[in-house]
């Protein structure tokens, strides 16, 4: 599909009062996410960017879409097709070393190529049950040579630098990630660019976070991975995790993720997202926390009047205790 333009109702990145209540009233979170990013994208359309940027599916898209339609908020966008169901692993043919041979015999074909230059990637010749995988992908599944050499080749990069230069990627991973592609609309080269884009930046700030933490040399964890995504969909830099990570650590003696999340949580609330403006925030609430100083002759605070009616009263009752000791001793 083309790139559309999409008439919005509202050209700032922002919403009025009634189509918030329009969308919060079909409870839908994908078409509140869609309409965010059409406003971001100022009504511009193009599905496979839009489903690399949010890691849709055409379906959740189509889905959205239609019910923006239907409630008046995407007017002029062509009503999303049904398409046939992705191909599935069960539904392919069984490649022969005839179909093989046959593909890489014909003329117009762009799979004797991209065998070539994968296997030069592998630094090796493929057998017959891996060249029939990739001839699956590029046939049955429909995915264009170029698009499949870029997903080999990033694959690969992936693989190296987290086993090693001689460790290539297995050809079921290349087979599940094949089909995860052409589902979720990445079979283009531009959506294909945008996503490993996505992925690799994701990645990035991922590392730089589990380094702010003291983590290296590894992954994190599904749990981890939640926390650290929420942290940066709330816009903080490294920099200020390790500051909450820090403090969790000086506080109760270890990393807690749950404890470091409330501490960000709470700086997020009051929009405190930068060092700066975190060390700011914590010098003036050590300020307040400590007593003013108090010249000669000034009136105390108000805070410490009070503290000093609670010393008056504590000693008058250990003056009447003593008192009231004394008379019995003397009965």
């Amino acid at each position: 599909m083309a790139v559309q333009r999409i008439d919005l109702n509202n050209r700032a990145v922002s919403m009025d009062g009634a189509t918030v209540d329009r969308l919060v009233k079909l409870g839908s979170g994908d078409a509140a996410l869609l309409y965010l990013y059409l406003l971001r994208c100022q009504g511009e359309y193009d599905p496979a960017r839009a489903g690399a940027a949010l890691s849709w599916t055409r379906g959740q898209l189509d889905t959205a879409l239609a019910q923006l339609q239907e409630l008046g908020l995407a007017a002029g966008a062509a009503l999303p097709q049904l398409e046939d169901a992705p191909p599935q692993p069960e539904q392919a043919p069984e490649y022969t070393a005839a179909d093989i041979a046959n593909e890489l015999k014909d003329p117009g074909s762009q799979f004797p190529v991209l065998l070539q230059e994968i296997e030069r990637m592998f630094g090796k010749k493929l057998t017959n049950s891996q060249v029939s995988v990739l001839l699956e992908l590029y046939d049955h599944v429909g995915l264009p040579a170029e698009v499949l050499l870029m997903m080999v080749n990033w694959l690969c990069e992936r693989n190296r630098k987290k086993y090693g230069a001689a460790r290539n990627p297995s050809i079921s991973v290349i087979k599940r990630t094949g089909y995860q592609w052409k589902e979720q609309g990445y079979d283009t080269l531009d959506a294909a660019e945008e996503y490993i884009r996505n992925v690799s930046l994701r990645e990035t700030q991922e590392g730089a976070v589990l380094a702010a933490l003291g983590i290296y040399g590894r992954q994190p964890v599904a749990s981890e991975r939640q926390f650290i995504r929420q942290w940066l969909e709330w816009r903080f830099p490294p920099e200020t995790i390790a500051i909450a990570y820090d403090i969790t650590v000086t506080s109760i003696g270890k990393m807690n993720w749950h404890y470091c999340n409330g501490i960000l949580k709470r700086w997020h609330e009051k929009n405190l997202h930068t060092p700066e403006q975190v060390q700011s925030e914590r010098k003036t609430d050590a300020a307040q926390s400590r007593p003013a100083y108090q010249r000669p002759g000034q009136p105390p605070r108000k805070d410490q009047q009070a503290e000093n009616r609670e010393i008056q009263q504590d000693f008058q009752e250990m003056q009447r205790l003593l008192a009231m000791m004394k008379g019995d001793s003397q009965s």
